[in-house]
């Protein structure tokens, strides 16, 4: 983000999606094939327009060549237990694209140890596996704090409601 700004040089709230946050642009990386496929349907089903990739080297190169500008609202990408070492992995993924995107890992490892790592290297969010559709839903969040942008209170007026307990509808 150039000059401290929330959006890079030539983006701009008007660059969202006119319904945003329904066709906001989802890179999302799993490599179990099903899970894959399962988490683009829950994606697909919240309006969000996704790219999906079997590895987080893949991923990276996808960024990559579309660097200009913002071809993608957010990133989320799998992580495994004791990967550091392995290759090219979710968090080396996340290292190398948390300054320009918000970041949201997910894995089967939700241990205190996995959660904190991923907040401490950068990510916006944690989501255990398997996910569910509120959570997979509401990932939008994470593209208006990132950006810096107002998010209207879907709870005002409400009373006794908190953010958590009834997000915004996606139509």
């Amino acid at each position: 983000m150039e000059n401290g700004n929330a959006f890079p040089s030539g983006v701009s709230r008007d660059t969202l999606p006119q319904h945003f946050p329904v066709g906001m642009r989802v890179l999302v990386v799993e490599d179990d094939p099903n899970d894959l496929e399962h988490l683009t349907q829950i994606l697909e089903r919240c309006g969000y327009k996704v790219t999906a990739k079997a590895s987080p080297r893949e991923a990276l190169k996808e960024v990559e060549e579309n660097g200009e500008g913002f071809h993608f609202d957010i990133i989320m990408t799998v992580v495994h237990g004791g990967e550091e070492g392995d290759g090219f992995d979710g968090f080396d993924l996340l290292k190398r694209v948390r300054d320009h995107y918000p970041v949201i890992i997910f894995s089967a490892d939700y241990s205190k140890e996995m959660v904190m790592r991923t907040i401490n290297e950068g990510a916006c969010d944690f989501m255990p596996k398997p996910m569910c559709y509120q959570e997979v839903r509401n990932i939008w969040f994470h593209v208006d704090m990132q950006r810096g942008l107002e998010v209207d209170d879907p709870n005002e007026g409400v009373e006794g409601a908190s953010n958590n307990e009834n997000p915004p509808e996606i139509k």
